[in-house]
């Protein structure tokens, strides 16, 4: 059961991704892509941004810099 209401809130929540501009990306490499893929995509850039700002907080800065990532 709980699984179930994981998935619901996992679709309800806000991409932090450009779907169409991913979409079009994949398409353009002649591939197909799921709904999952981009719900997925979206999560592991979220997962990153989480990390990268927890890096950047324990080095003492405010700002977020590519070497966060």
């Amino acid at each position: 059961m709980a699984e179930s209401t994981e998935a619901a809130s996992a679709e309800k929540k806000e991409l932090l991704i450009v779907q169409s501009k991913v979409r079009e990306l994949i398409r353009s490499k002649e591939k197909r892509v799921s709904d999952e893929f981009i719900h997925a995509l979206s999560t592991h850039v979220e997962e990153t941004v989480v990390k990268a700002i927890a890096r950047c907080t324990a080095n003492g800065r405010s700002t977020l810099r590519p070497e966060d990532i």
